[in-house]
């Protein structure tokens, strides 16, 4: 019996321990994966390893890149050394490659058992960048405490390190730029205090030699028209101020209206030609195939865009230089929007290619003796080029010194639906075109064809009374011909008196003009000119003009487009003014009265309201309003005056007269139930076509 239970006892203990030896066996076998999971994670992490020996001077490589192919498994670890170092260089520490992998500089680094070393090192031509990590493996046995051998780790950190080389370059930029812009906005300070002291100096000193010369009627006048001066160059360096604050806040909108390029044009002409004219600059305008001329945007935006560019042209231009100013329409591939490029070019002092890097940037200007005593903000370029883009276009710009500037604006516009009709009555008409400028020649006779007129041109005064003679003597005469005023040799004028003098009055002879004709309007209606036409030639106003001729009706260029509001009569008619400022009310009272018009004044929109319901209806024929006022503002009381239970209150014209300049406030003028706005100061012209609108 004690041999079977001796038996037992050794088949369980060899149970028991055949259980113990497959539990180690599976516990190591799950270390083993969790340590094969660790390995392979670390080789995805640091993809080279070598195994170094100082004292033997060896090496063993391990990688799984091709382009490590240049390292021998295993070999002598100087040789190693001077491999690495003709393919990279350190970036984290002033020692050279060779230094940093030195048995001297790694020991000097390990001292102790958990040590590691670290650096970064790349590529020559710095597109591929490393860290290194080296940690201990053995220690001398001849020198205690002196590593023998270590393990040399790298890990590619290229993509990391471009990450930090952009954030570095950008955060540099950005520190550059506000280190300009810094210096843009107190050199912009010092500019706009003596900018702005410059022309308030005129207006005090003009005012002060006014007051002293009270009897002497020419010196006042003359103190005067300084003083309009000085003002309105001090208003536009302060709305330049304020548009760029709003742009950078984002609070700017553009209108989107329905207006003319040819009106649009008429304005950009008249606010630079007297200062062309001041300069004695020679200034052309041109148009190229404009096909749709009622557009819908933001025209007084444009405007300013342009003025500013045509402006600095004048600025930046010596006397007696020229300046020209195209306008093109460019094909598109979207219905109903037109791309419109303005292109402003002249022979001035030019830029260097350095300041145009920055001329749209806020506050510059170019540090040029050339430029020093002309004034500015150095928001101009900036204004526009944000205007422009806010109409999805854009301004370039090209320009040497000494060579002049060219500035090609583009912006995107919406047309007008409107169909062009034929006009019967002018189809197959033969018309002469002549114009020393062949451009224009060309692009001329290209609109009267489209109209279906027969156009021809000639470039000389000369050929112009030879062709008319021919076709009078053959019995087959022009219908007009279109003469430019300036021409060398013969001008307009004068080939005017010679086709008179052959074929006496049976032709319509038409002076065009991009200049102001009534300097010479009594002459040339002497010489034999019966109508006028402006320069740059849209077709509207060819069509329009020639269609008058053939009515016999007079057309609107015959008539001084620059009238003075004294001449306009409204006898009769009733203004209610509405103005709280004294000063102001009483500048308005005396223009308007100027008319004839009979004048009342509110100081308040209560007032005003008060002033309208107690008098008949129809007794006021317009009311100017003033927006900012006490008591009942502008708006306020044009909805209390459109809420009126009587026909006038809804129909009468209600003109927003107003220091509120800006695009939104024009379209809250409208919202509000106003017909027109007029910005303070007054512009005499807007006034007089406002009253002539309202009040005829």
């Amino acid at each position: 019996m004690a041999g079977i239970f001796v038996n037992v006892d050794k088949e369980e203990k060899l149970l028991r321990y055949t259980q113990q030896v497959d539990a180690q066996r599976q516990e190591l076998s799950a270390k083993n994966k969790i340590m094969d999971l660790l390995i392979q994670g670390t080789v995805k992490l640091v993809d080279r390893y070598a195994a170094c020996d100082f004292e033997e001077d060896i090496y063993h490589f391990y990688s799984q890149s091709l382009e490590d192919s240049v390292y021998a498994p295993t070999g002598a670890y100087h040789d190693f050394v001077i491999v690495m170092a003709s393919r990279f260089k350190t970036v984290s520490t002033d020692l050279t490659l060779e230094q940093a992998f030195s048995p001297e500089n790694i020991r000097e680094n390990l001292k102790k058992t958990d040590d590691i070393y670290r650096f970064e090192y790349c590529s020559k031509d710095e597109k591929q960048f490393k860290s290194v990590a080296i940690t201990p493996l053995s220690w001398s046995e001849k020198e205690k405490g002196k590593v023998r051998a270590v393990l040399l780790m790298s890990q590619d950190i290229t993509e990391e390190k471009m990450v930090e080389i952009q954030s570095r370059k950008a955060l540099r930029e950005a520190y550059e730029a506000a280190e300009r812009a810094s210096k843009a906005k107190t050199e912009f300070l010092s500019n706009m205090s003596h900018d702005i002291r410059t022309p308030m100096n005129a207006i005090v000193g003009m005012t002060a030699i006014a007051g002293a010369n009270i009897e002497n009627q020419d010196r006042v006048v003359d103190c005067l028209g300084k003083i309009t001066q000085s003002s309105r160059h001090l208003l536009s360096l302060i709305n330049e101020v304020l548009d760029m604050s709003r742009i950078e806040s984002g609070k700017i909108a553009l209108v989107e209206e329905e207006f003319n390029l040819s009106d649009l044009c008429d304005n950009l002409v008249s606010l630079t030609k007297a200062q062309t004219d001041l300069h004695h600059h020679e200034f052309n305008i041109r148009i190229n195939r404009i096909e749709h001329e009622d557009v819908c945007g933001d025209s007084m935006r444009i405007q300013q865009l342009v003025t500013n560019i045509l402006s600095n042209a004048v600025k930046y231009t010596p006397d007696g230089g020229r300046i020209e100013f195209t306008i093109r329409e460019l094909p598109t591939n979207s219905t109903g929007l037109g791309c419109y490029e303005f292109v402003v070019q002249d022979n001035g002092i030019g830029m260097t290619e350095e300041f145009q890097k920055v001329m749209f940037e806020p506050f510059t200007r170019a540090d040029d003796k050339r430029t020093s005593k002309i004034q500015g903000t150095g928001l101009g370029m900036a204004i526009a080029r944000n205007f422009a883009r806010m109409m999805n276009g854009d301004i370039k710009v090209e320009s040497a010194p000494g060579k002049g500037s060219k500035f090609t604006i583009t912006i995107f516009l919406k047309q007008q639906n409107k169909e062009i009709k034929a006009i019967d009555e002018l189809i197959n008409l033969p018309v002469l075109v002549v114009d020393d400028d062949r451009d224009c020649c060309e692009n001329t006779v290209a609109l009267l064809n489209e109209i279906g007129i027969d156009g021809e041109w000639v470039t000389s005064g000369a050929e112009a009374v030879a062709r008319t003679t021919e076709r009078y003597e053959r019995d087959d005469n022009y219908f007009a011909v279109i003469i430019d005023w300036k021409m060398p040799g013969m001008d307009g004028i004068e080939t005017t008196r010679q086709i008179r003098k052959k074929v006496g009055n049976d032709v319509t002879i038409i002076i065009l003009s991009a200049y102001d004709y009534a300097e010479i309007e009594q002459e040339a209606r002497e010489a034999g000119v019966d109508e006028f036409i402006a320069k740059p030639l849209f077709r509207s106003r060819l069509t329009a003009t020639l269609k008058n001729i053939i009515q016999g009706k007079p057309s609107a260029a015959a008539r001084h487009y620059l009238e003075d509001i004294s001449n306009c009569d409204y006898t009769g008619k009733r203004v209610l003014l509405v103005e709280d400022n004294d000063l102001n009310r009483e500048i308005a009272q005396e223009i308007i009265g100027m008319t004839g018009a009979i004048v009342e004044t509110a100081e308040n929109g209560k007032d005003a309201v008060g002033m309208m319901t107690a008098a008949n209806e129809g007794y006021y024929d317009l009311v100017f309003m003033d927006i900012q006022m006490p008591v009942m503002n502008g708006y306020e009381a044009t909805a209390a005056i459109r809420s009126l239970h009587r026909p006038d209150g809804k129909e009468i014209p209600i003109v927003v007269m107003t220091a509120n300049a800006f695009a939104e406030d024009i379209l809250l003028a409208k919202n509000a139930g106003m017909n027109e706005h007029i910005a303070k100061p007054l512009d005499m012209t807007r006034l007089r076509d406002v009253m002539r609108r309202w009040l005829q």
